[in-house]
């Protein structure tokens, strides 16, 4: 069973573009750029915007941050292309740069109480967008 973003599986990118923040993002700001999705099914990239909100290409799927707060990043996903949309939450560990966290589905096609279980997946950015401002 594919995760929450169901990507197919990619190999992982080079780790010379790797950020080594020693804390969570504080704001929504901190998550724009790209991330990479983890799952047991394998891994893909995700570009994010300065509302923690972003395309991804499986399934013509979108990730929508709904909060931020104390190392806990919440919100939901879309699919259009399989008719699926759910929820996640993250977790970031204590000086890692990884978040941890699960996925859940809140509808699959009509069935808005869907009993199919979601999954864990986990998080990390790749590479930030540093923009001028705050």
């Amino acid at each position: 069973t594919l995760g929450c973003a169901g990507f197919s599986p990619q190999a992982h990118q080079g780790d010379e573009n790797s950020l080594k923040s020693s804390h969570p993002p504080r704001q929504l700001q901190d998550l724009a750029g790209l991330w990479e999705y983890a799952d047991q099914s394998g891994s893909n990239t995700i570009t994010l915007n300065e509302e923690g909100n972003g395309h991804y290409e499986w399934e013509g799927g979108w990730f929508e941050t709904h909060e931020l707060k104390e190392g806990v990043w919440k919100g939901i996903w879309v699919q259009t292309g399989n008719d699926r949309e759910g929820g996640f939450e993250l977790k970031w560990l204590a000086d890692s740069p990884v978040a941890q966290g699960r996925w859940w589905y809140t509808r699959i096609g009509q069935d808005h109480s869907p009993l199919e279980p979601g999954g864990t997946f986990t998080m990390q950015q790749i590479s930030s967008f540093l923009t001028g401002g705050k």
